[in-house]
Parts: C-alpha cells; structure tokens; sequence
C-alpha cells in the first residue's frame, strides 16, 4: 500500500513533464529495472499465415532482466532459458522414449546509453553456462527383447560481448532487441548400455556398454533477430 501512494506522488510529480512525450531519462530514482520475456513464438503464431514449420532462433533465454545505475548507466543483466521435450513413440515392434533437458543460463555486466527519448541502447560482457542433459530409451520387441539405452550429457561455459537496442513504446514498455557472441567450451559425456534378453542363451540376459567424453567447443553468433517484451519501472 505504501509503495502505491509513494508512486502515485511520483507519478502525479511528473505529470507535467509527461504529458507531450515519454521521458525515459526521468529523475528521481537510483536504478532502472527492465524483465523482458521473448516474444518470438507469439509474432510466429500471429504472422505464420501459411501454418508451416519455422526454425527456432539462435537466443536460447526466454527471459531477462536488467538492473543500471539511472545516472552512468552501469547496471548488470540476467538472462534464463529452459526448455523440457519428452515424447514416445511406439509401432508395435520398437518403442522409444525420449527426455531432453536444455537449461541455459548468462550473467554479466553493462552499459545503458540514452539515445532520444524514445530510445536507448546498451553494450557489456556476459557469462555463461549451458546444461544439456538428453536420454533415449529404444524398447525393441523381437524372438529376444532388446533395450538401448543412450544419455549424453553436456556442460560448457563461456564468456562474450553482446549489445542491445530498445524502443520505449510508453514510459513502462519497451520492446528490444539484441546481438551476441558467445564462446563455450565443455565436456561431453556419452554412454551407451544394451541389455538383450533372450531365454535360448546362457546367460539368457547379455549387456554391453560404452562411453566416450569428448571435448566441445563453441562459437555461437546471435544476430538481432530476437525480440523482447519489456516492462521497465
């Protein structure tokens, strides 16, 4: 209730000044908060007139925020990204399950730069780190049953520059977008167990299984083609 009041004074302050345009460089408060939440999937499901099957974009974080210093600019961001995809699949002769696990992760620092008063632009360094974590169970139904089961599991981190630009459509909405470059290195480690039951073999249950832990390296680009939906307060 307090903090109502207190931004209703502040609010009615401004009035003034606020009347003719949208001042995004207004005074009065030590930070600026800005969440932002991608809005692709939206502008696919709006525009995609002829229902076909689009690629994903490069961005994996879905959502983001950022807190600067109002008089420098300075300020740190956030930015999260998880997705989960499980499926099954069964003909009568194989069935396979699958569990996919992405969660990607960035932190990092930057510099708010105020361009007009309707827009603003930005530039820093992030962090980050990236967690893939995938299995395949494969169900076959024969004279003997056999099941393969395949996980691979990756984790990398990396650091790199990124930039942003933002159009205030009023005072507590924006809508932004942004480029980066991200190098990442990892480990990879795959296994690989089978298990084949078969009641005219000694031992009738037969396993093998193998592993490898390769190295990953990464140098991803986004290109400015991901757009947020920000509210700014």
């Amino acid at each position: 209730m307090n903090k109502k009041l207190i931004l209703a004074i502040l609010l009615l302050g401004c009035m003034e000044n606020c009347i003719a345009q949208t001042n995004i460089n207004d005074t009065g408060k030590t930070f600026e908060h800005n969440i932002s939440v991608q809005m692709n999937e939206l502008i696919r499901q709006v525009f995609n007139f002829n229902n076909s099957a689009t690629t994903s974009t490069a961005n994996p974080y879905l959502v983001t925020y950022n807190i600067n210093l109002k008089k420098t600019g300075w300020g740190l961001r956030v930015g999260v990204g998880y997705n989960y995809t499980s499926g099954t699949t069964d003909d009568g002769i194989t069935k396979t399950t699958s569990n996919l696990n992405d969660l990607n992760f960035r932190f990092g620092i930057e510099k708010r730069f105020i361009l007009s008063d309707k827009w603003s632009a930005g530039a820093g360094i992030d962090g980050v780190v990236q967690l893939n974590d995938d299995k395949t169970v494969a169900f076959v139904r024969q004279f003997d049953t056999t099941t393969t089961t395949t996980k691979s599991n990756i984790t990398t981190t990396g650091a790199g520059p990124m930039a942003w630009l933002r159009y205030h459509v009023t005072k507590n909405i924006v809508i932004g977008t942004e480029a980066s470059f991200y190098y990442t290195s990892g480990k990879q480690k795959n296994s690989t167990d089978i298990s084949t039951v078969n009641p005219n073999t000694f031992p009738p249950v037969q396993t093998s299984s193998t592993s490898s832990n390769p190295t990953v390296t990464n140098g991803s680009f986004s290109l400015p083609v991901v757009f947020y939906l920000g509210v700014r307060f």
